[in-house]
């Protein structure tokens, strides 16, 4: 199915919303750069650089 851009933007804002506890904690760890990131980066590469950052502090 097709999903108009409003659907999308939407979706996208879930996303950040549900994730935003979680990346509230790693900033602390981080010093403040994923928060850098949130607001600099496309949405796409600040998720990649989320999942990446989990790994590496869970492993």
């Amino acid at each position: 199915m097709l999903q108009s851009s409003a659907d999308k933007a939407c979706n996208v804002m879930v996303k950040k919303v549900r994730y935003y506890k979680d990346v509230r904690e790693i900033t602390k760890m981080m010093n403040g750069k994923l928060i850098y990131s949130w607001l600099k980066w496309p949405c796409g590469e600040f998720f990649l650089l989320v999942v990446s950052k989990r790994r590496e502090y869970i492993s």
